[in-house]
């Protein structure tokens, strides 16, 4: 468009380049009925000559060098502004669009998210990528941030120098979040957003391109906090996923009250949830993973001494492929007794078990079979960070499977023995 023309012959341009426009029709009658009107690219550095398309509905401005959001007055139709990648630094009025459903303002140069107060209609808002000086966060104006909690559903703020998610708790309505590649750190900067029971509504969440999302066991973390969260940096979070850690918690539980430690349980942080089991976290949040260095200290299963065994025998290393590694000192203690006894070695006659002194306990079973999932996801993400995921997903996935049912049967066991103690009174099934 020649800048020389002025308003008059955008409306003039409208009127001779848009196929929809009859032969007999008169230009004033055609910008009236025009619903849609597509002025990207343009080399536009203002907006002006749509005053007399009243019935807009979709106003697409991107991709121009407008400086002002100005002379809109007349849309008050208007659901849907396209007016990204331009060189806008101030928001500013849009106060008349107040059945705005939909604002695309995001490669601009905007610094503060704000006059938004009267479009509490809006559904989407896309405010990514601003052009701010070097670690200069984006500012959301509170009272815009208000205005507009009953009606946002999706929020896209990646690569705006973000450190912390906390402003946007009173979002509650929000089903899609973008934090991704901005500057967050800890945990509690996400999870302080389902504090609460904020953004309880939430379905998917981006925060790649973070420093958090590469701290250890921050998936975790996220999805033990939201109970409605479906996908995660692009992943999908499973049911069974979700069950392992909501019982590996509810197991950490019930060790800690055996041991006496949860008297006074430590919070994570001002932001940090409650501790508790369905739904809430226990993990620590610095780089120092005790749970990881109890596991690795841990005792295998296979190590416990156990009738008719002459020595404990070594742990066997999980490898993916159900065969574990050669124990040589069995083997050469096998040997040994072959040629002690010719050949004929005696097999000692099994022993009753008296009082359940060498059963293993329905918690002891849980806290094995749980210990077992976990080195079978741990496996299973090393593969994958070997590229060699898909050799393994679907045998492991299957294993987990089995055994979450297994933390089912015992975790059963476990709330009938702890009536029993309840009651010792009452009397036995059958009796």
């Amino acid at each position: 468009l020649d800048k020389r023309d002025g308003a008059h012959y955008i409306g003039c341009y409208l009127a001779m380049h848009d196929p929809a426009k009859k032969k007999e029709e008169n230009d004033e009658a055609f910008l009236k009925r025009l619903t849609h009107v597509n002025l990207s690219d343009k080399k536009l550095d203002r907006i002006e000559g749509l005053e007399e398309c009243i019935n807009l509905v979709c106003l697409y401005l991107y991709e121009n060098k407008i400086s002002r959001i100005e002379r809109l007055d007349f849309a008050l139709n208007l659901t849907h502004l396209y007016i990204q990648d331009n060189n806008i630094n101030v928001m500013e009025n849009l106060a008349p669009l107040r059945n705005l459903r939909k604002l695309f303002i995001g490669g601009n140069a905007i610094q503060v998210i704000q006059g938004l107060e009267t479009c509490n209609q809006l559904q989407e808002l896309h405010v990514q990528g601003q052009r701010l000086p070097a670690n200069q966060p984006l500012v959301f104006d509170p009272a815009s941030i208000d205005a507009i909690a009953d009606s946002l559903f999706v929020l896209n703020t990646q690569k705006n120098n973000l450190t912390d998610a906390t402003q946007f708790a009173v979002l509650h309505q929000l089903e899609k979040l973008d934090l991704s590649l901005n500057h967050i750190t800890q945990f509690e900067q996400v999870g302080s957003i389902f504090q609460d029971g904020a953004c309880m509504n939430m379905t998917v969440l981006e925060v790649k391109g973070n420093p958090v999302d590469k701290q250890h066991k921050f998936r975790d973390y996220v999805v033990l906090m939201s109970p409605s969260l479906n996908i995660l940096n692009g992943r999908e979070i499973t049911q069974t996923e979700r069950q392992f850690l909501v019982n590996r918690e509810a197991a950490k539980a019930r060790a800690r009250r055996h041991n006496g430690d949860d008297l006074e349980p430590p919070r994570l942080s001002q932001y940090g949830p409650p501790q508790g089991v369905q739904g809430q976290l226990l993990m620590e949040s610095s780089d120092h993973d005790p749970v990881e260095e109890r596991r690795r200290a841990r005792m295998h299963i296979n190590s416990v001494p156990r009738k008719g065994v002459s020595a404990p025998t070594e742990r066997e290393v999980y490898s993916g492929d159900g065969k574990p590694e050669a124990n040589r000192n069995a083997d050469k203690e096998k040997l040994q007794q072959h040629m002690q006894f010719n050949g004929d070695v005696p097999v000692p006659a099994p022993r009753k078990e008296q009082g359940g002194e060498a059963a293993e306990g329905a918690a002891d079973g849980f806290s094995r079979v749980a210990a077992e999932i976990e080195e079978r996801r741990e496996f299973l993400e090393d593969m994958r960070a070997a590229g060699r995921g898909g050799e393994y997903d679907a045998m492991i996935k299957a294993q987990i499977a089995e055994k979450v049912r297994e933390l089912e049967v015992l975790d059963d066991k476990i709330s009938d023995e702890a009536a029993a103690l309840a009651n010792p009174d009452a009397p036995n099934e059958g009796e």
